[in-house]
């Protein structure tokens, strides 16, 4: 009885070992990986790479226009961070002829805002995020 339960004991423990083996990956082992802009997370077998965002496809006139109306007219523009689709709602319009008006004199970038809405607007961090 005293010599299988030390059997058990040594199975047990050779089965448990690669559990507790976690690979050690640093930034420098994943291939094509920026170091200064690159976060590598490890959690058991899965390697999570953190990288940048590509801004190549982002229009920064227009990201800076729609960044200086948004500044000049914050609830609008966290209105649109937390429901885009209200920017073709007409009642909401109405109520906001600012809004229309912009988007009159920037079609570009309201039809870059239909597509992408997440490249002009970020629903900011609640408190305590």
């Amino acid at each position: 009885m005293k010599r299988s339960m030390v059997v058990i004991s040594i199975i047990g423990m050779a089965l448990a070992l690669p559990a507790f083996a976690q690979d050690e990956h640093s930034v420098a082992d994943q291939p094509d990986v920026d170091t200064a802009t690159t976060k590598v997370v490890q959690q058991g077998n899965m390697t999570i790479v953190f990288e940048p965002a590509d801004t190549s496809d982002i229009d920064s006139n227009r990201l800076q226009t729609w960044g200086e109306f948004a500044e000049g007219h914050p609830r609008v523009a966290k209105a649109l961070a937390y429901n885009s689709s209200l920017m073709n709602d007409p009642g909401y319009m109405a109520k906001h002829p600012e809004l229309d008006e912009f988007f009159q004199a920037h079609p570009d970038i309201k039809d870059a805002m239909a597509e992408n809405p997440g490249n002009f607007v970020a629903i900011p961090p609640r408190p305590g995020e």
